[in-house]
């Protein structure tokens, strides 16, 4: 295929991240029909060794900071995450490197001839966008012929279309309350369908939980003989210092103590990642140490040190303060408030806010609302964004005004605001995606 033709192709399937109205069960997410359509690929998936996370926060964060070590080892790693922000082709990297759209044309050749076969042979109908575009990436990992493929959730687990793969460890973040419309409306529901990732005779590593997602989390992993590790028992850190450049950190793992690391993510929880992500990569160790060029000390304090992630804590200004991040449940807004309130100082809080129409959209505006001096209610370009009229109804703040995009925002808080302020655009990723887009056309013109 052509190029525009590929894109054109693969933006004809349904795509749930832009939808709404859907349920989270079998009839719309079938695991059998990305097994058929990977089953007519060869089933690249199975072909390359895995490391599968999954969680509510922190999943993408978590799933970086694992690459980035074992790509400073020497290894050809294949990292998948989504939801994308700027671009589609940040979903499927290797070596940090983004699928180019050259490469997407010509492995959709192949894909649609599966597709076809699925469509006309089955009765589990058209696969979605999500579907395509993972099994696009088990197959270009299997073609560029990767030692190990670092997978991302998209949404949940047990349904997910990632959910294919039997993974070397499965990784799960912190859990908490969000897609609640999709996986349920209880920690222990969501948990399960986080905990569906992990298989049989497996080793799963799991962040600080509720105790009652613990509990469930080890009850899974021992009715399916796997190897059960958790942060703060198995592996432990002692932050040395944290501020607006980033944390400095020890880690005291299974296999060894990394003291005097660093990296540029900003907040205490990133520590956390930090931990996690390093409690994976010392399990799957003594399978991939022939192939490591450094060392796993030395992996791991150069692989994590320089990591930027978009939408994370970022920093797009300092006078004033302009902050940008993708927080879209309570749980990370509450993360985000507290590392505002504990590491930057400013005279006036100015907040641009947008979410999904899906969202817990006051127990999040709840969360932020009470250290805003001022907020910008905006509606990002994605069609699930709610209404900015529609979230003033859940505010408990009276100084706040409505705009129709997130550009019209930007420019209103940036007539408001001086040196001493701080502007934070949060709520969720398409409203950082329309934010970014903004600055960067500033700055091209």
């Amino acid at each position: 295929m052509k190029i525009r033709e590929a894109i054109n192709y693969l933006n004809s399937f349904t795509d749930y991240e832009k939808t709404t109205g859907y349920s989270y069960n079998a009839t719309y997410f079938n695991l059998a029909r990305i097994k058929y359509l990977l089953s007519k690929l060869g089933n690249p998936h199975l072909e390359i060794p895995s490391i599968h996370i999954t969680g509510t926060k922190g999943k993408g964060s978590v799933t970086n900071l694992i690459s980035c070590i074992l790509i400073y080892s020497g290894l050809r790693v294949g990292t998948y995450t989504s939801p994308h922000i700027m671009t589609f082709r940040e979903r499927i990297k290797i070596n940090k490197k983004m699928i180019t759209l050259k490469e997407i044309s010509s492995l959709m050749d192949r894909l649609k001839v599966a597709i076809d076969d699925l469509m006309n042979n089955t009765k589990y109908g058209s696969p979605t966008y999500f579907e395509v575009y993972t099994a696009l990436a088990f197959l270009y990992f299997y073609v560029k012929k990767v030692d190990i493929m670092v997978l991302e959730v998209g949404m949940g687990g047990r349904l997910d279309a990632t959910n294919v793969v039997n993974p070397l460890v499965s990784v799960i973040t912190p859990i908490s309350l969000d897609h609640t419309e999709e996986l349920g409306n209880t920690l222990l529901k969501i948990a399960r369908e986080k905990a569906g990732i992990i298989k049989k005779n497996t080793i799963v590593v799991s962040s600080y939980q509720k105790p009652s997602v613990t509990r469930l989390i080890r009850k899974v992993s021992k009715e399916k003989n796997c190897q059960y590790l958790e942060v703060g028992k198995d592996i432990k850190y002692k932050i040395v210092k944290s501020d607006i450049n980033g944390s400095k950190f020890s880690i005291f793992g299974i296999i060894g103590e990394y003291r005097n690391l660093s990296i540029k993510l900003i907040g205490e929880h990133q520590v956390l990642n930090t931990a996690l992500a390093i409690l994976a990569v010392e399990t799957i160790y003594d399978r991939f140490k022939l192939k490591m060029k450094k060392t796993l000390r030395s992996s791991i304090k150069n692989g994590i040190k320089n990591l930027i992630l978009p939408g994370r804590i970022q920093i797009l200004s300092k006078k004033p303060y302009i902050i940008v991040d993708g927080a879209h449940n309570v749980a990370s807004m509450r993360v985000l408030k507290n590392t505002l309130l504990k590491h930057f100082h400013y005279k006036r809080f100015i907040l641009i806010f947008g979410i999904s129409i899906n969202k817990d959209i006051k127990g999040v505006t709840s969360v932020i609302s009470k250290i805003s001096d001022f907020i910008i209610l905006v509606k990002s370009s994605n069609y699930r964004a709610a209404e900015p009229s529609v979230i003033a109804k859940f505010l408990k703040h009276k100084n706040y005004i409505c705009f129709n995009n997130v550009q019209e925002g930007i420019n209103y808080a940036r007539k408001i605001t001086n040196k001493e302020d701080l502007i934070c655009i949060t709520g969720s990723f398409y409203v950082v995606y329309d934010a970014l887009r903004y600055f960067r056309n500033i700055r091209c013109g």
